[in-house]
């Protein structure tokens, strides 16, 4: 495609840099972008190289959830949702150590994939519970179920949700390690 052919597609100014001008070059189209003249839109610097595409500043897409994340506790869940039963489960839990859906966000592993955001960064929890084996940069902080952390904040993994609605002694398990993390008595 020849450079008149690319004006048809592309409306803003374009620069082929030579490595060392590419900085300075930078720095002056984030200072005056809107402001340039006319008479740039045709000029080229020699031995031309294709340049990457200036990142956008933009902001980052918030992670959704579910919930008023009130007292700042994020739950993640394994999945892409959750099923009815799952959902009431988790809620009687939380319920069972004064908490409610207002106090928490709840996340589903899909949406935490779907973002490419770190949730600690962007929604800075003060606790985080997580359920079921998840694929995310998160089960790094992962030393083994039931254990509560403290860095790089209070949190701890659980299993999934629906082996903890099968099977009492995980339940148990939840239960002990919900009231030393949530201090109930």
């Amino acid at each position: 495609m020849k450079l008149h052919e690319l004006r048809l597609f592309i409306t803003e100014d374009i620069f082929v840099l030579k490595e060392e001008e590419r900085e300075k070059l930078a720095a002056a189209q984030l200072a005056s972008r809107l402001e340039l003249d006319e008479t740039m839109d045709t000029h080229l610097l020699e031995e031309p190289e294709a340049m990457p595409p200036a990142p956008e500043n933009s902001d980052p897409e918030p992670i959704p959830f579910e919930g008023e994340f009130q007292k700042s506790i994020l739950v993640v869940y394994q999945g892409e949702e959750l099923s009815a039963g799952n959902r009431e489960f988790l809620l009687k839990i939380f319920r069972a150590v004064n908490l409610s859906l207002k106090d928490l966000a709840l996340v589903s592993e899909k949406s935490l994939k779907e973002s490419n955001e770190n949730p600690l960064s962007q929604l800075n929890p003060v606790k985080m519970v997580l359920f079921g084996t998840l694929h995310h940069p998160l089960m790094k902080l992962k030393k083994e179920n039931y254990r509560i952390m403290q860095e790089p904040l209070e949190y701890f993994f659980a299993d999934e949700l629906e082996e903890l609605e099968k099977h009492v002694a995980l339940k148990r398990k939840l239960w002990d390690t919900l009231q030393v993390f949530f201090n109930v008595k």
